[in-house]
């Protein structure tokens, strides 16, 4: 590729096939679109006019993309077992069933949300701290974290004053 107009034309030519290619890996169109768009940043960063690529390079370099996603997933499922098992470790025995309801409302999260409570309440980070870790603004941060609070607190309702109290401390 000797200039922008060729890497255009690949992408233009390209973009859609890599990303129905990854989205049938990974089964979930956000991440599809992410790595796809990743794909093609790799493929900007290494582009040689003495060594034009394609299609195919495209595939292998969204193989290698779709690995790391799988590898990312098994180790965040891991993680979420495990905070899970603390989870129940910690409950009472009067207190089981809205800590199960709790973990299943957490489960049922998606993954940026997961990470913005982890991030939040387990690691003690203010919004502008988790904002940096995960790109957004410490506003954006804050909206996702008041969503999670809105659909986890009647979960709460037998400790509501204490739950309050701590999502009231973080503001």
């Amino acid at each position: 590729m000797t200039d922008d107009a060729d890497f255009a034309a690949l992408f233009r030519e390209h973009y859609n096939t890599v990303r129905r290619f990854i989205e049938r890996r990974v089964s979930d169109r956000e991440a599809a679109d992410d790595l796809a768009m990743e794909c093609f940043e790799i493929a900007w960063r290494k582009r040689d006019p003495r060594e034009p690529f394609g299609l195919p390079w495209l595939y292998r370099t969204a193989r290698n993309l779709i690995a790391n996603e799988y590898r990312r997933r098994d180790r965040e499922g891991a993680l979420w077992t495990h905070i899970e098992d603390q989870v129940r470790t910690l409950s009472t025995e009067s207190g089981s069933e809205m800590i199960e309801r709790l973990v299943e409302a957490i489960r049922g999260l998606s993954d940026k949300d997961r990470e913005i409570l982890w991030l939040t309440y387990w690691e003690d980070l203010s919004a502008a701290e988790v904002g940096v870790v995960v790109g957004a603004s410490a506003g954006t941060v804050w909206t996702r974290l008041n969503r999670v609070r809105v659909r986890l607190r009647p979960l709460l309702s037998d400790t509501a004053r204490s739950s309050e109290e701590v999502f009231d401390e973080r503001r």
